[in-house]
């Protein structure tokens, strides 16, 4: 049975699953949006504004929501890329699409760490 995606993720994807998204969507990567507040992630979506749809669905606040890129066939320690459109939020002193608070980066990469093989 194939997912409809995006969706809200509540385990680690299985490699089933990690297939089915990148052949669906961008073939060698995934982008996630991460609330890393509620710890909790969307994934599987041509833009991150439509994972982070789901997340605010699901009762994430917009300002701890972050948008990341997941590289399943790059080598371990390079899968994680910290860069998305929606990560430019001038309001939070970000005014670049990569998330240039550490601190938040540090989040992003515990909630990731959870569902992901990183």
């Amino acid at each position: 049975m194939t997912m409809t995606w995006p969706k809200l993720i509540k385990s680690p994807l299985t490699q089933k699953q990690i297939k089915e998204l990148t052949e669906s969507f961008i073939e060698d990567m995934i982008k996630v949006a991460i609330d890393i507040k509620e710890e909790k992630i969307a994934a599987g979506c041509a833009l991150h504004a439509d994972a982070e749809q789901v997340l605010l669905k699901h009762g994430s606040q917009q300002k701890n929501v972050w948008g990341a890129n997941y590289f399943p066939f790059k080598k371990r320690g390079e899968r994680l890329e910290y860069s998305a459109l929606m990560n430019i939020r001038p309001r939070q002193n970000n005014v670049s699409q990569l998330i240039q608070n550490k601190s938040i980066r540090e989040k992003v990469k515990s909630v990731m760490e959870h569902y992901f093989e990183l």
